[in-house]
């Protein structure tokens, strides 16, 4: 997708943009599939006791809601200079904050929903999965979720005027951002050290470690591409407010 977006800056070829339509849609259903398989085997199995018919579903959600707020710190980092400075305006801030707000509701309620399910079936093996999560110190984790990645952003995205201000939508996505890695480190750690909080010096390293070298790449790609598509019809220019 990479190379078709290139090549249609450079020959701006309206057959690309179907290419673009025709892949990315089986695109999306191939990378559910695939996500769910991934997750069962790289997560799920830690504890094979318990399982989830909605844990596919929910790294799905927690996956866009991942790249969203990261793609919001980048755009608002940006949107201050040439050339998205020419073409950025308080409306692409809103309709992001709506779409980032829209995505934390869809985390909540299937976080919640599972929760809820499980504790109302009070099943042993499915249980267990949260009592380790709630109990010895990953209680304090948990509460931090629900404060700052929901409770904070939820009530700071209700607001039009924050969604339409480029700092403080870029640090309403950035906290997202981070707590989205807490997120991830309270659902995978706790099957690791069920009896009490426990960070490991090589968490972070890791974080450090492959979160780098996908950074590099992105950096990389990012600086080789334009940032506004060229020969793209649907790129209309506009004046910046």
């Amino acid at each position: 997708m990479n190379r078709w977006s290139a090549a249609q800056d450079e020959t701006g070829d309206l057959g690309l943009l179907r290419r673009f339509a025709r892949l990315s849609g089986p695109g999306l259903t191939f990378y559910g599939f695939t996500l769910t398989f991934a997750l069962i085997d790289w997560a799920m199995s830690l504890e094979p006791r318990w399982y989830s018919t909605v844990y596919g579903m929910l790294w799905m959600v927690d996956t866009a809601l991942s790249g969203l707020a990261f793609a919001i710190v980048v755009f608002t980092f940006l949107s201050d200079r040439s050339p998205l400075s020419e073409v950025a305006r308080p409306e692409h801030l809103h309709d992001l904050g709506n779409l980032l707000f829209a995505f934390l509701m869809l985390w909540a309620y299937l976080s919640f929903s599972q929760l809820l399910i499980m504790w109302a079936g009070n099943i042993p093996e499915e249980i267990d999965w949260y009592l380790s999560r709630l109990r010895h110190g990953w209680e304090w984790t948990a509460a931090a979720l629900i404060s700052f990645q929901f409770f904070v952003p939820w009530f700071l995205l209700l607001s039009r005027r924050n969604k339409r201000d480029r700092r403080r939508l870029g640090y309403i996505a950035l906290l997202v951002l981070g707590m989205r890695v807490v997120d991830t480190f309270w659902m995978i750690t706790p099957a690791f050290y069920p009896d009490g909080f426990t960070l490991h010096w090589l968490d972070p390293i890791a974080l450090a470690g492959i979160g780098g070298v996908w950074l590099a790449i992105y950096a990389r790609e990012l600086l080789a591409m334009p940032l506004l598509a060229a020969n793209d019809p649907n790129t209309v220019p506009h004046k910046a407010i």
